[in-house]
């Protein structure tokens, strides 16, 4: 067994699902807040479980990547009233499988406000 250890925090691995389908997606409303929701079926073991999915944010898809160390994804989520920065870079294992690495880095006061001016100044 490998004994290294390593700091998780802000950090972590998606993997391709192909055992879940979303059968349920939309709001709902918990303390005067809207909070956007699905409801997940996975098979596990041959028995059916389903999973309530919370969004944390809105991410995008970096197509302009400034350079190779720049995320593949990414945007800001809002995760217990605390603003980030998520990032997530394709990967390919050593067994030859796809997954994303994940990154969170909490947001400055200055990002902060630039994206609540953003959203207040969005056309639509």
């Amino acid at each position: 067994m490998d004994d290294k250890q390593y700091d998780k925090e802000l950090k972590g691995f998606l993997w391709h699902e192909t055992g879940s389908t979303v059968i349920r997606k939309g709001t709902m409303q918990i303390n005067g807040e809207e909070i956007y929701s699905a409801i997940v079926k996975t098979k596990v073991k041959g028995e059916d479980k389903y999973e309530l999915m919370v969004s944390a944010g809105l991410l995008h898809l970096n197509e302009e990547k400034k350079s190779e160390r720049s995320p593949d994804i990414g945007g800001p989520i809002t995760w217990n009233n605390v603003q980030y920065k998520f990032g997530g870079w394709k990967k390919v294992s050593d067994k030859g499988n796809e997954y994303t690495a994940v990154s969170l880095r909490v947001k400055d006061d200055e990002e902060t406000v630039a994206h609540k001016t953003e959203v207040e100044e969005a056309p639509f």
